[in-house]
């Protein structure tokens, strides 16, 4: 091959380079850097659905926007069996410290869920909401890939409460150990010898001694060993 050639070759190869370059790296800055994953603005909060899930005036709709990462006790579940107690006391919690406020959003991975709900870090003051839930003892910790940008950061703040017993943690007790084993992950309880017990991580296991207190913590059974 001749010099010139080579040169065109070359040209060619770094022009194509600079073009992929150009086309990836703008992606790669909104998946990994916080400050491309904030939506552009402020937003009013309209109304709180409960704990974990407000509505906004996003750019002149309504939306619903569920707080990635953690999830309260159910106060408005059409079935309310499900609801419980500190549901209600963790949404009047929200209610208090968001309605009628101006926050921000940070998205993650995924911006909607099935239900077409926007999935955000809400932000207050310049402090992320998410986190205060987990810090006041009013939301647990509850994660869904491919949102987990913070997970390890929410696990600690969790169990700084845990062992704080604050909110729902009040005269709460580490066990490593009993009758019941709920995933954190999957918001359901099983039977200690169920199949699905033996598969959960050890990051996301929670003991209890009955159906009650797993059940009082916003837990459901599963439907292969407690149908």
């Amino acid at each position: 091959m001749s010099r010139k050639k080579q040169t065109t070759s070359f040209l060619s190869l770094l022009l194509l380079l600079i073009a992929a370059f150009s086309y990836f790296f703008p992606q790669y800055q909104q998946t990994h850097n916080p400050s491309h994953a904030l939506a552009d603005g402020s937003f009013r909060v309209v109304r709180v659905v409960d704990g974990d899930t407000i509505v906004i005036d996003y750019n002149g709709t309504q939306e619903k926007v569920r707080l990635i990462g953690v999830d309260t006790p159910e106060s408005v579940h059409s079935d309310a069996s499900k609801n419980t107690p500190y549901g209600k006391i963790a949404s009047d919690y929200t209610k208090k410290q968001l309605t009628g406020k101006t926050v921000e959003l940070e998205f993650d991975v995924q911006e909607r869920d099935k239900y077409g709900r926007l999935l955000a870090y809400v932000y207050l003051d310049g402090k992320m909401y998410n986190k205060t839930l987990l810090e006041e003892g009013h939301a647990k910790v509850a994660t869904f890939p491919p949102n987990v940008k913070y997970v390890e950061e929410f696990q600690q703040i969790e169990k700084q409460a845990q062992i704080a017993q604050v909110g729902m943690w009040e005269g709460y007790v580490l066990k490593t150990d009993g009758a019941i084993l709920a995933n954190k992950n999957s918001q359901k309880y099983h039977l200690a010898d169920c199949q699905g017990a033996k598969k959960i991580s050890e990051r996301n296991r929670v003991w209890f001694d009955t159906e009650t207190e797993a059940t009082a913590q916003g837990y459901s059974p599963c439907s292969i060993c407690l149908p």
